[in-house]
């Protein structure tokens, strides 16, 4: 009986157990590579608070000479940022952003009088619209009357334009012949053609313009055809190889909004479109643009569900991905458009505007992803974003809905 039993479990042993082990032996290496190619990818380091202030920051700027950042709060207050921040001014318009320019900060007092580093003499200026500092040093700003005026350091007006600007246009720098010589960009020629009303008023801009920052002299336009408007504060320079496009919002009340670029056409000395995203299909719907120069994203509307999109221009389009959903970085009636882009990555507000998002368009470890891999999609801080991110030598800056100003990692 012994000898039987034994006969029968060394059969088992030779030909179960020791296939099993065999296989397990054979297998332990593959799992140990598999589990040193594919570690879990950590989650990204948490911004840092740079300031606690009473109210919520509607625009940042950093002045490189004195390495100060300053806060325009929701209140029209002007507080430096730091550990121990001070208010340093109030009565400002809020719908107008600081510029930092020279060895200190400008901004428009609610009155339509210009302070920079101090009280000057400029008056009669729009409350609503954005101001920028040339290369050369000087101030352009945007008077009630549309016209475009140059400020020299000390507060003299040295020349002035009749250009009917948007009431609430944003200048910005452009390098669009790709030799170094910027040239301000800039809406202008406003009316009512798209009764639609979500950016603070009815007025869209029709034109845009290319003028020298210090002649004041338009260099080329582009002036959209009916049913078209610029249903946008500003046109955002993106670099395309050696020159800058701009990135604006054209619409009409049929279609709606649709990103496009605008480049210099220099044999014609013209701004021309070279290409266009894709539009609603129907009026009343609104994208709102951000970028760092670089990557391009737009929230599709914003104000209702909110779909994160990233470009990538094929040709004569713009191809627009589909990242998230549930977010918004504009709230119907603001000036302004919050969140933005650092690092290739978008910070965005959800739609109760209660957290900010940080998305990637694609996984944060890309050589052990498949390509078709879904973007990364955190919510790093508990607060939604109340500016328009800032990017300087210190790194970027982002203020929230709950007073605080964070550094982004």
């Amino acid at each position: 009986m012994t000898a039987l039993l034994t006969r029968v479990l060394n059969r088992v042993l030779n030909r179960v157990l020791t296939p099993l082990l065999t296989c397990a032996l054979l297998a332990a290496p593959f799992l140990a590579a598999a589990q040193t190619t594919s570690p879990s990818v950590p989650p990204p380091a948490a911004p840092t608070v740079a300031a606690r202030l009473p109210d919520p920051a509607v625009s940042l700027a950093y002045v490189t000479a004195t390495g100060t950042l300053y806060a325009q709060t929701d209140r029209g207050e002007l507080w430096t940022v730091g550990a121990a921040p001070a208010r340093r001014l109030s009565g400002l318009a809020t719908d107008a952003p600081i510029t930092a320019c020279g060895p200190d900060v400008a901004a428009v007092l609610e009155g339509g009088q210009l302070w920079w580093g101090g009280l000057t003499g400029v008056r009669g200026l729009s409350t609503v619209a954005g101001t920028l500092c040339a290369p050369d040093g000087a101030l352009l700003v945007v008077a009630g009357s549309g016209d475009l005026l140059r400020v020299e350091a000390g507060g003299r007006v040295s020349r002035r334009a009749a250009l009917k600007l948007l009431p609430d246009a944003r200048p910005t720098l452009a390098d669009l012949r790709g030799d170094g010589r910027f040239s301000v960009a800039v809406l202008a020629d406003p009316g009512d053609r798209l009764a639609h009303g979500v950016l603070g008023d009815a007025l869209e801009a029709t034109t845009l313009l290319s003028v020298d920052p210090v002649t004041l002299r338009v260099h080329s336009r582009l002036t959209l055809p009916a049913p078209y408007v610029f249903e946008d504060w500003e046109a955002r320079p993106v670099r395309a190889g050696t020159r800058d496009l701009l990135a604006v919002v054209r619409s009409s009340a049929q279609r709606g909004a649709a990103l496009t670029l605008v480049g210099l056409d220099a044999a014609r000395a013209a701004l021309r479109i070279e290409a266009v995203g894709p539009d609603f299909g129907r009026g009343g719907r609104w994208l709102a643009p951000f970028t760092d120069g670089a990557a391009l994203y737009a929230v599709h509307t914003p104000h209702i569900g909110g779909v994160l999109h990233r470009y990538e221009r094929v040709g004569s389009a713009l191809r627009a991905t589909a990242l998230t959903t549930g977010v918004s970085s504009h709230q119907i009636g603001a000036r302004r458009v919050t969140g933005g882009v650092w690092q290739g990555a978008a910070w965005v507000g959800t739609q109760d505007v209660t957290r900010t998002r940080r998305v990637t368009p694609a996984p944060e470890s890309p050589a052990s992803a498949p390509a078709n891999a879904s973007p990364v999609n955190r919510a790093v801080l508990n607060a939604g974003p109340s500016s328009p991110l800032l990017i300087t030598p210190r790194g970027a800056f982002l203020g929230l809905n709950d007073g605080q100003v964070v550094q982004l990692p």
